[in-house]
């Protein structure tokens, strides 16, 4: 009997040790579903919000956000500023423009500039040759046909506002009219316009000029640079 009695306890103890063992698999094996179903919709959801992030950040690499339109518009300017010959010395420059923008991007303009030969040179070179030169204040007139094309778009901050700006190179022909020089020229600058408003702009334009110059029997190549300042009205005066 007594024997038996042991035999039944050692049963008894060792299918308590096989069900202790079984239970924590059992229930591993209830909540790894459960597990499984709360993870995957958050897995989802921070799938979804990485792959909007980048859908967002590619569409802001693509759009120009360009609040002053310039396509199929016209531009008049009014510029002035300094002038530099290679044969006299510096003095102004006084020039109007219109410029129409075929795209964003390209645009065509035709321009004068009005300048004169500086006396003071003109002065030395008398003294120098000993010969006399009629117009001591000779006019210089500029007119010529430009290719403009804007690579550089963007804003920048000024005080409290954004304004925004462009940067244009140019490349033209043209002719020049003065006592010492008349005929073809070549043209190249670059130049920078500060938007305001929906039609008008400030602009600052550098430019070489390109032509032969004749001077007391002499004749030369030379490279005549502008810089100029000056205010742009866009038309129509609405984008």
């Amino acid at each position: 009997m007594v024997t038996g009695a042991r035999a039944a306890a050692a049963t008894a103890v060792a299918l308590a040790l096989a069900l202790a063992a079984a239970a924590p698999a059992a229930a591993q094996s209830e909540t790894r579903p459960a597990d499984r179903a709360v993870d995957r919709p958050t897995a989802i959801c921070i799938d979804q919000e990485i792959a909007d992030r980048l859908a967002v950040k590619r569409k802001r690499r693509k759009v120009v956000d360009r609040l002053f339109v310039k396509q199929a518009r016209h531009e008049l300017s009014l510029v002035g500023g300094a002038y530099v010959s290679d044969l006299f010395s510096s003095t102004y420059a006084l020039g109007a423009s219109y410029t129409y923008h075929m795209t964003e991007n390209t645009a065509v303009e035709m321009s004068a500039v009005v300048t004169h030969e500086n006396a003071d040179v003109l002065e030395a070179l008398e003294d120098e040759r000993m010969d006399l030169i009629d117009d001591e204040f000779a006019q210089v007139r500029f007119f010529e046909s430009l290719l403009l094309w804007t690579p550089v778009y963007g804003k920048l901050r000024l005080g409290g506002s954004i304004v925004r700006f462009d940067i244009h190179l140019d490349a033209g022909v043209g002719v020049v009219d003065s006592p010492t020089s008349r005929g073809a020229t070549g043209v190249a600058g670059i130049g920078l316009k500060l938007f305001a408003g929906r039609a008008l702009a400030f602009r600052l334009d550098a430019r070489d000029h390109v032509f032969q110059q004749e001077l007391l029997d002499e004749s030369f190549i030379v490279n005549d640079l502008s810089l100029t300042l000056g205010l742009s009205l866009f038309l129509p005066v609405r984008n």
